[in-house]
């Protein structure tokens, strides 16, 4: 447990950096992909970096003593459904006509890889770290995956909403931040838990804003629209003309 912790913490750092470099290069290389702004990396990085600090075990001894002191018996499921009201949120608006930045189609790419980078994520950490959960009910707490997925659909609903109110922001923010709550208050996550499974979930939105465009290119190309024309031409004695094709 403490080696794969060791592990994490010190090549983090490293991997952080390689993914911006990696995000910058597919966003330099192809039109298609929005550009790639480093300072979106500031939020989930806080979130893990602040996460790890707090993985100590006196952190969660305090956290557990305090639980048993004034939630024992506490239970909801709350945090079952916030985890996906952000998503649902989204297709709501969709569906209700208020197009966001994306197309509906293009929403659903963006989810998709999205969720796939995110899961591939928490459950790689959850099998490697092996840490117990506050109520002792298995060895898979660390991160908490109802956190990640909450904050990446608050983070695609303010990527595709936010610019036009920004009340979708700090409404799917929110919603997320409950969730989180939630999980430590159900004595399912610890704090450590909660925060880097939520700079999961905004990274692995961010990235898929990025890594999408790129797949969907190399997938289905774009086609250059070949334009044609010709041109009759006589001087009286012979007849012909210019065909020319542009690209």
């Amino acid at each position: 447990m403490k080696y794969w912790l060791e592990k994490i913490v010190r090549y983090s750092g490293l991997a952080l950096c390689l993914l911006v470099w990696q995000l910058q290069v597919l966003a330099q290389s192809d039109s298609l992909i929005q550009p790639f702004r480093s300072k979106s990396l500031i939020a989930p990085a806080v979130l893990i970096a602040t996460g790890m600090v707090f993985i100590n075990n006196s952190t969660k001894a305090e956290q557990k003593e305090w639980h048993q002191q004034y939630l024992t018996g506490f239970r909801t499921h709350i945090d079952d459904y916030l985890q996906f009201v952000p998503q649902t949120v989204t297709v709501g608006l969709e569906l209700s006509g208020i197009k966001g930045k994306n197309s509906a189609a293009d929403k659903i790419g963006i989810v998709t890889t999205s969720t796939a980078i995110m899961v591939a994520t928490v459950f790689t950490l959850k099998k490697l770290t092996q840490v117990t959960r506050p109520d002792d009910s298995s060895s898979d707490s660390f991160p908490s995956g109802h956190t990640a997925n909450a904050f990446l659909g608050a983070t695609i609903l303010a990527e595709e909403y936010g610019s036009q109110s920004v009340w979708y922001s700090v409404g799917g923010y929110t919603t997320a931040t409950a969730t989180g709550t939630f999980r430590m208050l159900n004595n399912r996550h610890w704090l450590s838990d909660v925060l880097v499974g939520a700079g999961i979930g905004i990274l692995s939105a961010k990235a898929a804003y990025v890594v999408y465009p790129w797949l969907k290119d190399r997938i289905h190309p774009t086609r250059k629209k070949i334009q044609t024309s010709f041109v009759p031409w006589s001087n009286g004695q012979l007849y012909g003309g210019s065909f020319s094709i542009y690209f």
